[in-house]
């Protein structure tokens, strides 16, 4: 089975993130938006990535909190 680069960027953190908020555009509430991508995600890996909204939302606020490497500059 191929998968496309949308499909594929669900499995990172950050396109996981772009998908939560592209799908905020078109429902009503953060809590829909997350399952809607959790329906997504579920529906081509075979099972949830986070265990439901208040986990994706304390990692998702975890990862924006912790700075950024430099890469040396």
């Amino acid at each position: 089975m191929k998968y496309t680069l949308e499909i594929l960027s669900l499995l990172s953190p950050s396109g996981y993130d772009r998908k939560f908020h592209e799908n905020c555009r078109i429902t009503n509430t953060y809590q829909d938006a997350y399952d809607l991508t959790e329906t997504e995600y579920e529906s081509h890996f075979g099972k949830k990535r986070y265990s439901n909204y208040e986990s994706y939302r304390i990692t998702k606020n975890k990862r924006m909190k912790k700075p950024k490497m430099n890469n040396g500059i």
